[in-house]
């Protein structure tokens, strides 16, 4: 599955990805110090894993803060249908509860299935992360799909009045 990484100002590695837990997939999150060990100091073994909702997560994107917050970006089944998903974690791997109260959010961004790919944090701290979001019409195909959170996790409603962003580009898939 998709996976993604950053260095660390202090030159730490850290891999975002999935990882499957017996039953389906969460969010997974790997610190390596810079000689390709194990960052012992990360969740005390290095590694961590996410379950965002009840079903399959999948993280595909990873982000610093300029706080060091670590953020991730990917997407979660919510039982029908699959959801943007975000995870905010305090440098030492746990996760940041200051972050919708619990550091993790999903997201619907239309009528069916939305999927995160890449995230980015803006100048101002706000999150932004594209994906794709399938229409639910005939013939039912993906359009490019943003959202913006605020630094607490919640939508920022002043991007397009709620948060969210789709656009048809061509005449099938986007």
């Amino acid at each position: 599955y998709e996976a993604s990484m950053v260095i660390q100002s202090d030159g730490k590695i850290v891999v975002a990805g999935s990882s499957f837990n017996g039953s389906n997939y969460d969010f997974a999150l790997v610190r390596y110090n810079t000689n390709g060990s194990l960052d012992l100091s990360f969740d005390t073994d290095g590694k961590v894993t996410t379950a965002i909702g009840n079903s399959s997560d999948f993280g595909s994107s990873i982000a610093i803060q300029s706080d060091s917050k670590i953020v991730v970006a990917g997407s979660s089944f919510n039982g029908s249908k699959y959801d943007f998903a975000l995870a905010r974690y305090n440098t030492n791997g746990s996760l940041d509860n200051t972050f919708d109260t619990d550091g993790k959010v999903t997201t619907a961004i239309g009528n069916s299935s939305d999927f995160g790919y890449s995230i980015a944090i803006q100048s101002d701290g706000k999150i932004v992360v594209v994906g794709s979001s399938k229409n639910s019409g005939s013939p039912g195909r993906a359009d490019f799909a943003l959202a913006r959170y605020n630094t607490n996790g919640s939508l920022d409603n002043t991007f397009d009045t709620d948060g969210k962003v789709t656009t048809p580009i061509g005449s099938d898939d986007d």
